[in-house]
């Protein structure tokens, strides 16, 4: 029997019956966003972004702005430069273990959800990325083209040393969230710290700042049982000179629960792995194929990209400047090198971007609302909602049975039927607009109805 051996940027996903032994590759890698399809947030793990000891003694002063510059003065660039990609060898040898319960997605387990891309200006356009052999390519994109901005590297401490995977940013209400691999920001719960994000990263340079994370998430099968099919994650940035990342620099859309058959994408990353030095971000083209492995769905593509390149985007739709991140860098089998994987994205992404896409943002503001009228079989009750903020909000209405929702019942006024007769009714108004979070209240029950 031949054992297998996954590198993580590049993680090696097991396979029943087999030994398997996995390396995490960890280089961390719209304008409207539709409403998220996905887990609850009980499907999500949290953590705050933690500072070391060394980290704490360059501090001057306290709060998150002190924090961000002691962060920011401990990647020096001789440190960003030295920061390894992380690779770690748990085994997971499966004869005579069960192996742990898996999920059995074969497809789409939700509706299609999505975001569009954030675009900020206009970008130059971009040639020569056509025909490229092999795979993978340096694409040379200035530091102000969007694919570059856009993109960038994850530094992070873990079990004392300095590590790095790859990134993007992607396009939330709060405009302040990047994504990446799960296994970049924890891993059998045991979270990074010193998390840092640099956009554009290029030979130690910073051509738009280090951006402090606050916030780290990733879907709770994976943190906490290591589910390869839920390898994502997301972390929040706090603000660079008082302005939120995607307002600055832009965003890459993002989409789950699409066809998973055949479609072509393209890879970003900055893999440090011979025979690359994680210096310069590199892309690939290629079509993504299926495959089904310890009961999870995973998308894999021809790439060639190496360590380091973990949580770099898969860019779907990508029109050379933006695209919907569909998939990321995670991990690739040492016997088949050439080939990257990526966790299929059901509604397990989409969770994690329903959990991290309002952080921050504004809120719709507005009250209680209040039924009127006479409470009595073939009277109408009216929504009384005042002022709802920001101008523009649109309200939806939903009527309530005892908790029952009322079928067809969603306007503003709800006439009493016979159904309703020793019944109690109330009303549930939601208030969205593009841009902010949305606000949902529910009105107190009537009496009950005579």
């Amino acid at each position: 029997m031949r054992e297998k051996h996954i590198i993580r940027g590049f993680a090696l996903a097991g396979v029943t019956g087999l030994a398997v032994a996995t390396t995490l590759l960890a280089t961390p890698a719209t304008a409207r966003a539709e409403p998220a399809a996905g887990p609850s947030a009980d499907d999500i793990v949290s953590h705050a972004n933690t500072l070391t000891p060394k980290v704490k003694a360059l501090m001057k002063g306290t709060g998150a702005a002190a924090e961000a510059k002691a962060l920011e003065k401990y990647w020096s660039p001789a440190r960003m430069k030295a920061a390894k990609p992380y690779e770690k060898s748990p085994s997971m040898t499966r004869p005579g273990k069960a192996p742990r319960p898996q999920a059995q997605q074969v497809g789409p387990d939700g509706a299609p959800g999505g975001a569009e891309p954030a675009r900020v200006s206009k970008a130059p356009k971009i040639t020569g990325t056509k025909g490229i052999a092999p795979q993978y390519t340096q694409p040379n994109y200035p530091s102000n083209a969007p694919a570059a901005r856009t993109n960038g590297k994850v530094f992070f401490s873990r079990d004392g040393g300095n590590y790095v995977c790859s990134a993007a940013i992607v396009n939330t209400e709060g405009k302040n969230a990047i994504w990446t691999a799960g296994h970049c920001l924890a891993e059998d719960e045991v979270w990074s710290t010193d998390v840092a994000f640099v956009p554009a990263y290029s030979n130690g340079t910073t051509p738009y700042g280090t951006w402090y994370a606050t916030r780290l998430a990733a879907p709770t099968k994976w943190v906490r049982d290591h589910d390869w099919g839920h390898d994502v994650g997301a972390a929040i940035l706090e603000k660079h000179a008082h302005v939120r990342i995607a307002d600055q620099l832009g965003a890459q859309g993002i989409k789950w629960n699409q066809n998973p058959k055949t479609s072509n994408v393209a890879a970003f990353g900055y893999p440090a792995s011979s025979p690359f030095d994680g210096e310069t971000l590199h892309r690939a083209d290629g079509k993504t194929s299926l495959s089904k492995d310890d009961g999870n769905l995973y998308l894999h593509m021809n790439s060639g990209l190496t360590g380091g390149s973990s949580g770099g985007p898969w860019l779907r739709n990508f029109d050379g400047n933006w695209g919907h991140i569909n998939g990321h860098n995670d991990f690739i089998y040492t016997d088949d090198p050439v080939n990257m994987y990526s966790p299929y994205y059901g509604s397990q992404a989409g969770g994690l971007y329903n959990f991290v896409r309002y952080v921050g943002a504004p809120k719709v503001t507005g009250a209680k609302p209040k039924i009127t009228g006479t409470v009595k079989v073939g009277k109408r009750l009216t929504a009384k909602i005042g002022k709802w903020k920001p101008s523009g909000t649109k309200v939806t209405y939903q009527w309530y049975r005892n908790s029952t929702k009322i079928k067809k019942a969603t306007a503003k006024t709800y006439k009493l039927v016979k159904a309703d007769k020793n019944r109690q009714i109330r009303v549930k108004v939601t208030g969205k607009k593009t841009g902010y979070a949305p606000l949902v209240k529910t009105s107190a029950k009537t009496k009950k109805v005579k």
